[in-house]
Parts: C-alpha cells; sequence; structure tokens
C-alpha cells in the first residue's frame, strides 16, 4: 500500500472518530440538560400597586436575585435570554410594614408565592435576595403655580408681535412629594423656537417634565398675534417733573418728534398722549450740564424700535 492510501485511511479513521465523539458529546450534554440543578438568576422587578396618594422617594434596588431548581433545558432558556428576566412585585402600601425613619418595608418571603406564579411549573423558586424590600414613601401633595414659556420667536422682516404671547393655561395644578412641591414657584415649557413668523401664531407646546412631579396637563396652548409693522411719527410736549413748589423750568425746545414701528392695524390710532416725554430737575441739577436729558417715560407696549430728537434741550428755571 503507498503512502497516499495510508493517509486516506486515517484521515478516513479521524472523520468517523470525530462524527462518533461529537455524539457522544450531544448526549451527554442532552442527559446533563435533563438533570435538575440549582442556581442564582437575575431578575429585573417592576413594582406594582403603589399608593395613590403617596409618592415613592425612595425605591429599593429592582436588581434582584433568585435563587431557583429547574432543569437544565429551562435554565438554558433563561441564561440564552429566550425568557425575558421581569417580575412584577405587590408594593401596596396597605401590605407594607412600618419601620424607622419613615421607611416601609415588606420581607421577600412575604411574596414568593405571587413570584412562583409568574415563573410557572417549571422552575421552583427558592430564595430571593435581598430578603427585605425598603421603601421610602412622602406625602403627595397639590399646588396652583403659573406656566412660563420658554420660547424664541424670529419674524420675517417688517413683522413683530403685536402683543406679549398668551398662555392657556396660565396655571395649572401639580402634584408630589412636599419637599418638592413647596419650593416649586412655576413649571416651564421645553425650549422652542419659532422662525420666520409673519401670521400670528397658535400653537401648544409641552411642559418641561420634573422627576417626582405630576402635572394636570402635559402641553399648554399658546397664541401669539403678529403683524406687519410700519414708522410713524408724532409730535410731543416736554414735561418737568420733581420740580420745587414755585419755581417754573422752561425747555428750549418745548416738544420732542418721536419716530417708531407701529403695527399696521393701530397706526390711525396712534395720536401724542400715548407718550409721555420728561426732564427731571433734580438730576439736571446735581449734573449741572447746559442741557437737561429727556426721558420717555410712557409709550404704548405694541410700538417698537422707539427713536425721538431733540435727547437733550436747553431750559431754565425762573420763580
Amino acid at each position: 500500500m503507498s503512502v497516499f492510501g495510508k493517509k486516506g485511511n486515517f484521515k478516513r479513521e479521524m472523520l468517523v472518530y470525530l462524527l462518533f465523539l461529537l455524539i457522544a458529546i450531544v448526549i451527554w450534554y442532552l442527559n446533563a440538560l435533563n438533570k435538575t440543578y440549582t442556581t442564582d438568576l437575575k431578575f429585573n422587578a417592576q413594582f406594582v400597586n403603589l399608593p395613590k396618594d403617596k409618592i415613592l422617594v425612595k425605591a429599593p434596588d429592582n436588581n434582584l436575585t433568585f435563587t431557583v431548581e429547574a432543569q437544565g433545558f429551562t435554565l438554558l432558556k433563561y441564561r440564552i435570554g429566550l425568557v425575558f428576566r421581569s417580575i412584577a412585585i405587590n408594593a401596596d402600601y396597605h401590605l407594607l410594614k412600618y419601620g424607622k425613619n419613615g421607611e416601609y418595608y415588606t420581607p421577600t418571603s412575604t411574596v414568593m408565592k405571587n413570584v412562583s406564579e409568574q415563573l410557572g411549573t417549571d422552575i421552583n423558586l427558592l430564595r430571593i435576595w435581598p430578603d427585605t424590600l425598603k421603601f421610602v414613601f412622602s406625602e403627595m401633595v397639590k399646588k396652583t403655580v403659573p406656566v412660563k414659556i420658554r420660547a424664541h420667536f424670529r419674524y420675517e422682516k417688517e413683522f413683530s408681535a403685536l402683543d406679549s404671547v398668551q398662555v392657556d393655561p396660565e396655571r395649572i395644578m401639580v402634584s408630589g412629594p412636599r419637599s418638592l412641591i413647596d419650593t416649586l414657584r412655576f413649571v416651564s415649557s421645553v425650549h422652542k423656537t419659532f422662525k420666520g413668523l409673519k401670521d400670528s401664531l397658535k400653537t401648544k407646546i409641552e411642559l418641561q417634565p420634573i422627576e417626582k412631579i405630576s402635572y394636570q396637563v402635559k402641553e399648554v396652548s399658546i397664541v401669539l398675534p403678529v403683524e406687519r409693522m410700519t414708522e410713524a411719527s408724532v409730535t410731543v410736549g416736554i414735561e418737568t417733573v420733581n420740580l420745587p413748589k414755585g419755581l417754573v423750568m422752561k425747555t428750549f425746545p418745548g416738544s420732542i418728534t418721536i419716530n417708531c414701528l407701529i403695527p399696521v392695524s393701530r397706526f390711525d390710532k396712534l395720536h401724542s398722549q400715548m407718550f409721555r416725554a420728561t426732564v427731571d430737575y433734580e438730576t439736571v441739577i446735581r449734573s449741572k450740564e447746559a442741557k437737561a436729558k429727556v426721558m420717555i417715560s410712557k409709550s404704548p407696549h405694541y410700538v417698537q424700535d422707539i427713536r425721538f430728537h431733540p435727547k437733550n434741550v436747553d431750559f431754565i428755571v425762573e420763580k
């Protein structure tokens, strides 16, 4: 027999050997999986039936270790993730025992039966670790607080807001632990930017959530009136303020010209009485300047880009 013939026989013998070895391993593995074992498995706990009139301030670690007894086939399904490891734990306030420092607890032995039913008949639950679940609850209180809108509005050229943004509702009811509610002054919306505005805006905006605090509503409506702006001009007389009794202060000139941007719909209604231009006698005397500085102390809220001249005027003071 040639060398090549011997090599061919050797390869066939090795293949047969490996095949029988593989069959033996499979049989051994199947036999091993058919046996019963005791081991630890990690489960994720979902605490249910929490008291509605209380706030859970501190919950136990939801990663629980179960000591179980089951056949290898059953354990394999858990090991490779074929079975979702999530268990519901009843945390009903009335079933918990009061401890100290505001803690409530329940031994895990009290939930063994319910947990075993969730695991099914293929697995025998022997123990749950930790052996005690501790909860800390806080009294739930309610309060009404204002809503603040965090938004940035960008307008098309020659357009602007006719008024401030309107919020509905302006105030909402919030509930949560007293320690948080007592210090809460307002709730904010999520931050949002609105671009290219040239028509009135009507939309809804979500409220920024706060951990452990519940809101009466999750969003509010906002309305922002937007309109085209136009240039306007008006002449306003100058008034003197803080003038001592018996004195008269005259300015030269006695009026100023105000230029501003105003919504088109209100152009025809603009008049000088909507503005107030003043010079402060006390400021003028203290500054010892030769001219008095003019201030705009009143103007309509919807008027923008106010410019006026002159900004400083001559004056005389007489008795």
